[in-house]
């Protein structure tokens, strides 16, 4: 059993920051039913060439609405309004990206839903956080999480660049992530106090809790501060550095401790038993003192070898090290895996690779599902909120439903 299996979550939101809190409830065992405007669909659905054609919604939309089911309604009209507070009635989690003025003149505003069902969790998602003067706009990841976040500035005085540089990763997942954790404490808490809370998330919120050490450490003394610039290669630790092999491919050492058994199996493994032996290097303190010297040594011991050959090599090492692995790699890295973190699924457009949320429960991986068609389950969920075939033709004839 999953942890939020009997949870009904109602999920009002476009694009992906939103769309992707939901996605994880869904993958922790919530029901979530993705509710789109029956003249409309969501634009992440139909994005770049994506369109409601059987099995042609965008790859993001797969990937942030996987596991939900999909109803569309009419929101703009009365009967749309009574349809979404229906639904609403019998669920736990509300989660909507929308702003205020909207929530407010579609009426499923706090008040408005929580008149329909007073034990509902009301979560929303904003660009810049519900305070402030900033509150009534919108954001997007790239503009909002990436740029005013600061990690933008932050990856320039890393890299040395001299322009900001595209985002890397996707802020709207990450933000989504943080944001069903927030919603999953609220529903604790119910569960504990019998009183319902609201639920905020932002993408600025995020970025700043994902730079804070840089942010926090600003205003220290320059030499103080983390991540505002990159040291030469040359000043950085032995123990801690990048290294290149014979083919032009890269893996890192992170040995942060350099304990002695760690140093002499390094040494073991590749191959310089003398460097264990050489007086310079004896104890942590010693390499720590010579570690340029070391560097130098390092970097014409790891250019002898290939990629490859470095893999076989470390894959026994008691330190830490990583292969320095593109996006493509990550699809066949032995971890991901064996702990499912990647996930194919079957469309009618073609098998599509998703990659599941970073949680756990009982070691079982959180298989990805397929995400759902636009207004695949509208019958369905509207048969259980206790309506009638008949009246699901009429909503449906009217524009009401799609």
């Amino acid at each position: 059993m999953k942890p939020l299996q009997g949870i009904r979550v109602i999920d009002v939101t476009m694009w992906a920051f939103c769309p992707a809190a939901a996605a994880i409830l869904a993958s922790w065992g919530a029901d979530v039913v993705h509710v789109e405007n029956a003249a409309s669909p969501d634009p992440m659905r139909v994005f770049a060439g994506g369109s409601v054609e059987l099995g042609h919604a965008h790859w993001l939309f797969k990937h942030y609405n996987r596991g939900k089911r999909s109803i569309a309604i009419n929101l703009a009209a009365a009967e749309g309004q009574e349809v979404l507070h229906a639904l609403v009635a019998e669920a736990d989690v509300f989660v909507t990206s929308f702003l205020e003025r909207t929530r407010k003149k579609l009426r499923f505003d706090v008040d408005d839903l929580r008149a329909v069902n007073p034990r509902l969790v009301y979560a929303k998602g904003s660009g810049a956080g519900p305070l402030g003067p900033g509150a009534q706009r919108g954001g997007y990841d790239g503009a909002t999480w990436w740029n005013r976040g600061s990690l933008a500035a932050t990856a320039m005085g890393v890299t040395g660049t001299e322009w900001p540089p595209g985002m890397v990763g996707h802020g709207d997942g990450m933000s989504g992530l943080v944001f069903a954790g927030g919603i999953a404490a609220a529903l604790l808490g119910r569960e504990r106090t019998g009183e319902p809370t609201v639920v905020d998330s932002s993408l600025l919120g995020t970025a700043m809790w994902f730079n804070a050490p840089a942010i926090t450490s600003s205003k220290f003394a320059p030499e103080q501060r983390l991540f505002q610039s990159q040291p030469p290669r040359t000043a950085l630790h032995w123990a801690s550095n990048t290294y290149q092999t014979a083919d032009g491919r890269f893996v890192m050492l992170s040995m942060l401790g350099d304990h002695q058994n760690e140093w002499l199996d390094f040494c073991e493994h590749i191959g310089r038993g003398d460097l264990a032996a050489d007086p310079r290097f004896a104890t942590a303190a010693d390499r720590a003192a010579s570690s340029v010297e070391l560097l130098g040594i390092l970097d014409e011991v790891f250019a002898a070898r290939t990629y490859a050959e470095w893999g076989r090599i470390l894959v026994t090492l008691r330190g830490v090290w990583a292969p320095v692995q593109t996006a493509g790699e990550m699809h066949d890295d032995p971890q991901a895996v064996a702990n499912g973190m990647v996930t194919d699924v079957d469309y009618a457009a073609g098998t599509l690779s998703l990659v599941s949320p970073p949680v756990m429960f009982d070691s079982e991986p959180a298989r990805a599902t397929r995400a759902p068609e636009f207004g695949e389950h509208t019958d369905e969920v509207l048969a259980a909120a206790g309506y009638p075939a008949d009246a699901i033709t009429k909503l449906r004839k009217s524009g009401v439903v799609a």
